[in-house]
């Protein structure tokens, strides 16, 4: 589990440290302080040697691929390529850092396996000539036990002609080598602005089924919906649909249609087991929560982190929200909740960690620490 974190130069992160962080840890601030951007570095960190992931990122906030003058640029602090960027942390598996440095350089032709191509429409198409970047990204990480590992990716662009009649297409992506590191643990980013595809929820819940332990992630989503009494994968039209079966209810219900607070805790419940070991990363936790359920939500949340053994980050725009999580957590016999509020000062992002007693004030008082 991470104790502390630093990031340099990444987004509008000039140089921010959060040096106390617990089994949750949720980080409040104003738009534009930079709480998103934060995430996006852990999970860079926590997949250091997945480079295409920089780009990935620009796709959780709707951003298009930006082409190859500027792809990768935007993840620098004020585009500034000249300055690498830095995420490096603690935890509890000793006293060594562990650093991922990610920088822009002209692209080296290595001769080399390369893997994790972007996928060709249709296997029947022939390949005709690439374009390819002039630069590429560069990630470079430090385990802590010293062993090093270096992965690469650039932009590609290929016309694709089908063997029969029809037009040409194009296909433009971005191609990696990786040096792959073994036996690391997966985490999971779960977006604000949008719902977690009805496939890749369905394989989630299939696998917890098969391992017998579906049952556990009710206690999170039955605050929501108190009438749930079980989940089931039920295809339809050759799809997998997960669906509910609700008290009183004369069919089960397909899950997408109960509304966005449901479904988002429904895939954030799925995502513990995939990322065990690991971090979930939760942008805007509080959509489509009604105040009433946060107590009962976190409560139930810091169960399975601690069951799974995940390591929940979260931001957050809501009091509310920041007040329930404080309180589900005041009666742990260790601290296993962490507060942060960013802010925008002169010279960056400043983080600003709020103790036991300042949370007790600012609750109390009603004071803003959103």
């Amino acid at each position: 589990m991470l104790t502390s974190v630093t990031v340099k130069n990444f987004r509008n992160l000039r140089s921010v440290t959060l040096e106390k962080l617990g089994r949750f840890t949720l980080i409040g601030g104003k738009n534009g302080a930079g709480k998103t951007a934060l995430l996006e570095a852990l999970w860079l960190l926590s997949g250091p040697d997945l480079p295409e992931l920089s780009q990935r990122i620009n796709a959780f906030r709707g951003l298009p691929s930006l082409g190859p003058e500027n792809i990768f640029r935007d993840i620098f602090r004020e585009f500034d390529t000249d300055k690498r960027i830095n995420v490096v942390s603690n935890g509890d598996w000793g006293n060594r850092s562990r650093r991922l440095d990610v920088y822009l350089r002209e692209r080296r032709q290595i001769d080399s396996v390369r893997s994790n191509v972007p996928s060709i429409p249709a296997a029947e198409q022939l390949s005709l000539p690439q374009n390819e970047g002039e630069f590429e990204i560069v990630f470079e990480y430090t385990h802590n036990n010293g062993n090093k590992h270096s992965s690469r990716a650039w932009w590609i662009a290929e016309q694709l002609t089908p063997v029969g009649p029809g037009p040409a297409l194009a296909s433009e992506g971005v191609r990696q080598e990786r040096q792959m590191i073994q036996n690391r643990s997966i985490s999971v980013f779960m977006p604000a602005l949008r719902r977690q595809d009805i496939q890749t929820t369905a394989t989630r819940l299939g696998q917890l089924q098969i391992e017998g332990e579906d049952e556990r992630i009710l206690s999170l989503i039955t605050p929501l919906e108190p009438r749930l009494k079980r989940l089931s994968t039920i295809t339809v039209n050759n799809t997998p649909i997960i669906h509910a079966y609700l008290e009183g209810a004369k069919r089960p219900i397909p899950v997408h249609l109960l509304g966005e607070g449901f479904n988002r805790m429904l895939g954030l419940a799925l995502a513990m087991n995939e990322a065990t070991g690991g971090l979930v990363l939760i942008d805007e936790i509080e959509n489509g929560l009604h105040y009433s359920v946060h107590q009962n939500v976190f409560s139930a949340l810091m169960s399975l982190a601690e069951e799974f053994d995940v390591q929940i980050f979260a931001t957050t725009h809501s009091s509310e929200c920041i007040r329930a999580a404080y309180r589900s957590f005041e009666e742990k016999d260790k601290p296993e909740f962490a507060f942060y509020r960013l802010s925008r000062v002169e010279e960056g992002v400043k983080a600003v960690y709020f103790d036991n007693e300042m949370m007790e004030t600012s609750i109390k008082f009603r004071m803003e620490i959103r």
